[in-house]
């Protein structure tokens, strides 16, 4: 797995933009600035982790470069993460047409809302309930371990 580094990320496009070194990512993690750090494995992006001093997403590509999971963590304390929203997306084949979109949201006391929408039928189903949330919480990654963020399964 190697990492490169850029202002942001295009789904759209898939690809970086304003790709920089790594010593202009390291300022901007010391700084609490914004940037994102792209994992990959044998060139093809698998994790696109955006960072901010406010929020940690962490984005799961499949090798259609299709995001098929996405983590949000929101920064609670200063070392402290909770992992706020997590988004599962299922495609057509191998196309990047959306067949379906799980959505789950969480809070630190348990609540949990769940949202599942058929894109070919309409159809959304609500849900929410009360469990534990001790495995969202993780802490703020140091500057070029990003790996323990990417556990698909939490």
């Amino acid at each position: 797995m190697s990492i490169y580094y850029c202002d942001e990320w295009s789904g759209i496009k898939k690809k970086a933009w304003h790709v920089f070194v790594e010593e202009k990512a390291y300022l901007h993690h010391q700084q609490h600035q914004p940037y994102t750090a792209v994992l990959t494995d044998e060139g093809q992006p698998k994790y696109i982790i955006n960072i901010t001093s406010k929020w940690v997403s962490v984005s799961f590509y499949d090798h259609f470069v299709r995001k098929y999971l996405n983590y949000d963590f929101e920064v609670v304390e200063e070392a402290k993460l909770f992992l706020r929203t997590a988004i599962h997306w299922n495609y057509e084949h191998d196309t990047d047409k959306k067949l379906s979109t799980m959505i789950f949201g969480f809070k630190e006391t348990g609540y949990i809302a769940m949202e599942k929408r058929d894109f070919n039928t309409g159809e959304v189903l609500e849900r929410e309930s009360q469990g534990s949330v001790d495995n969202n919480w993780t802490v703020f990654p140091e500057f070029g371990d990003y790996l323990y963020l990417s556990k698909e399964e939490r």
